[in-house]
Formats: structure tokens, sequence, C-alpha cells
């Protein structure tokens, strides 16, 4: 059974629908599972998330042959009570109100999508509160957040993504900014989550570090296209498509792999990662396909066509 379902997605400018931000995207998440959307800045992961929990503004055209949650098309108003997609966003103190008391917020979030009076959803904002590791939630509760570290905050906005009893969590970096401890707790508060609830998640990151801690699979991404799909293991261990081997070999190295990056070109017509590929060659300029290397694993690079394989 697949939660997330996502075909040919499109995200574009309407006064620039030749050069789309992301292109002919891919996406697959699974009840209970976690997986990871790579990418350096401008890859196009924020924009992709956005599209999926229906953000993006009215300048941006959407397109997609098929975006579905749960079997649910995500398209027209929502209905109240039938949030399937939340999100947690990279910057928890962006995303609170600076003038009202976390619990208050958190009660918004379960009164708007559940209903119910004020007494019932400040219980509940404070059993959520307590569910998401926050000590002493009752007292917390009538905190405001410039109160609170950077990690209580995003626990608070854990709490109101859960107020929506959502069926995919999509995770926006959430843990930038935050120290190694800290990071650790929020990854086992999402590990948590996901074994308690069912639901899947849409980790986006740049850390692969942190894919290896958390993530099931992994989607490369770079210029808006979809590089590579694959298990995580399967993933690290024979990386398939130049552009992930080369994010790994600069995990190795300890050095910055975009340091004399020239940049995201949009105008490409085939491959976007064709500039800096050591191994381009004149086919590049068309658009691959996702070739099939082993189970669960695709590369959309040329150099795998030979190697492609039936996973049937």
């Amino acid at each position: 059974m697949t939660l997330l379902t996502v075909e040919r997605l499109t995200v574009a400018l309407r006064d620039d629908l030749d050069h789309p931000l992301v292109r002919d995207l891919d996406l697959e998440v699974a009840p209970g599972e976690v997986v990871g959307l790579v990418g350096e800045s401008g890859s196009g992961k924020t924009l992709s998330s956005l599209a999926i929990a229906g953000l993006l503004p009215p300048e941006m055209l959407v397109t997609a042959d098929r975006l579905e949650v749960a079997g649910n098309p995500r398209s027209g108003p929502r209905r109240p009570g039938a949030v399937d997609v939340a999100m947690i966003f990279q910057n928890p103190r962006a995303a609170l109100n600076p003038t009202m008391r976390v619990g208050r917020q958190v009660a918004r979030a379960v009164r708007a999508n559940r209903g119910g009076g004020r007494q019932a959803a400040h219980d509940e904002a404070v059993r959520l509160l307590g569910r998401v590791g926050i000590p002493g939630a009752a007292k917390v509760a009538k905190a405001y957040p410039h109160q609170l570290s950077g990690g209580m905050c995003q626990r608070v906005v854990i709490a109101m993504a859960l107020a929506c009893t959502p069926r995919l969590l999509i995770a926006d970096e959430p843990t930038t900014g935050l120290d190694v401890t800290v990071q650790a707790q929020i990854f086992d508060l999402l590990q948590e989550l996901v074994a308690d609830t069912g639901c899947g998640v849409l980790f986006i990151t740049h850390d692969l570090a942190a894919v290896a801690e958390l993530c099931d699979r992994v989607e490369v991404l770079y210029g808006g296209q979809r590089m590579e799909s694959a298990p995580k293991v399967e993933l690290f261990e024979r990386p398939r498509h130049p552009y992930t081997t080369h994010l790994l070999e600069s995990v190795e190295l300890d050095v910055d792999p975009w340091a004399d990056d020239p940049g995201v070109d949009l105008t490409l017509p085939g491959c976007r990662f064709a500039h800096r590929c050591p191994a381009v060659h004149d086919r590049c300029t068309a658009v691959p396909p996702a070739y099939p290397v082993a189970t669960g694993h695709r590369s959309a690079c040329f150099l795998c066509e030979e190697e492609r394989v039936d996973t049937a």
C-alpha cells in the first residue's frame, strides 16, 4: 500500500513555464516509512514538499499526472477535519506566533481540525505537548515562544502537526540550528511517532548523516530533477548516479561539495547535472529515464542503461 503517490510533478512560475523549477518528479511514501528527500539549495526539495502540501502561492503553477495521499487526490479545497498532510518547518520560531502562548497555539490547531470546546482543546494541547517529550507540559503551555529553547519550540511545532492527525508528515530540515544532542532527540521523537501512529514521513535534508540515522529510503534531487532513488543502505553502498557518488565522496573527504558549484542551470534541456558531471556525453542533452538497476533502486543516468534489470 502506498500512502503518498506523486507522478510527474512539475512546478513552474506562471511567467516562465519553459523553465520549470521542478520537472516530472515521481515520489512514493508508504505508511510507517521515512523517505529522505536529499539535495542542495535550489534542488527543489522544499518546493516539491510545498506543492504536495498545497502551500505554494498563486504565481506558481503545479501540475501532476497523479498526486494522492491515502488514495485521495490533493486538489480542491480541504474539508474541515480532513487533514491528510502536516508540515514541520525548519525554523520553529518563525512558525510560531510570538504574541501567543504555545498552549493556545496548539489548542487552536486542535479546534481547527477536530472541533470541540476550548477546555477540551486546551486539555488535548497539554496532552500533545507531553506526547512530544516536553516535561511539565501544563506549565510550558503557558509560555511564549521566546521563553523556550529552539528544541522546545520545535517540539511545540510537532505537537501542532500532530493535532491535525495527519497521514503524511513533511519535515523540512527540522533540526537545522539545533545542537547534536537535541537533533538526536528530535530524530528519536519522529521515529516514535511513526511507530505509534503509522504515519509516513517525507524528511527533507541536505545532511546525509541525518538520512543514515532516520530514513528507510532516499530520493536524491538536483535542479528539480530526481537523480536517484533507492533504499538507504543500497544507496550508500552502491550509488549509481554521478551526482550521488559526488555527494557521498564529499562527505568522506570532509570537503564542501559545492565550493566550486557553478549553480543550477534551469535552461538545460536534458539532465540538469550535465554541466557539472565528469561523465557527461552527447546523450545528456536529453532527459534520461529512471533506469531500474536493482529492486527498488532507480538511477536517471544514461550510464545505467546497459545495467538496467527487470524488477517486476
